[in-house]
């Protein structure tokens, strides 16, 4: 009998394992591009339940300033608390107090993601909509994920 619960619970353990092997197998979009003229870098990363953008100081060395593109993980399913919201804002999901109905982005995927590079603003486009528009001189940034002015970054109108 010992045997027998033994085996079961292996045979559970295991397949929690699998799973979790498999959630983790998931690939995250991390893309860079360069503007061929000013030599300015833009990485574009997903973290946890966000994909933001980083502009690279001239150097390289640091990060110039960034913005929030879009939600990968749906804001209404995860909701958070305001007061949470800290230095660690790229570690939780997008408050929904700010997220607009273009916040989130279902199976975002590189192919749909395109960059354009002008003199003074970089744009970022996913499935041929504006999500984000970075303003170089101001080191300003305006999403289309955001309902209103805020921590992550200021609201891309329409």
């Amino acid at each position: 009998m010992m045997t027998q619960l033994l085996t079961l619970f292996d045979v559970l353990f295991s397949l929690n394992i699998k799973e979790k092997k498999k959630k983790s197998r998931t690939t995250k979009i991390f893309m860079t591009s360069t503007h061929k003229s000013s030599g300015r870098t833009l990485v574009l990363e997903e973290e946890a339940y966000t994909l933001w953008a980083y502009l690279l100081s001239p150097d390289k060395e640091n990060v110039d300033f960034e913005g929030l593109v879009c939600a990968v993980v749906d804001p209404l399913a995860l909701p958070i608390d305001l007061k949470e919201i800290s230095k660690i804002k790229k570690e939780i999901p997008l408050p929904t107090a700010y997220a607009s109905k273009y916040s989130y982005v279902k199976n975002l995927k590189k192919k749909n993601i395109k960059i354009q590079w002008q003199k003074e603003s970089i744009t970022i486009l996913i499935k041929k909509k504006t999500y984000l528009i970075m303003d170089m001189n101001t080191k300003t940034s305006y999403s289309k994920a955001l309902s209103k002015d805020c921590d992550y970054g200021k609201q891309l109108k329409d």
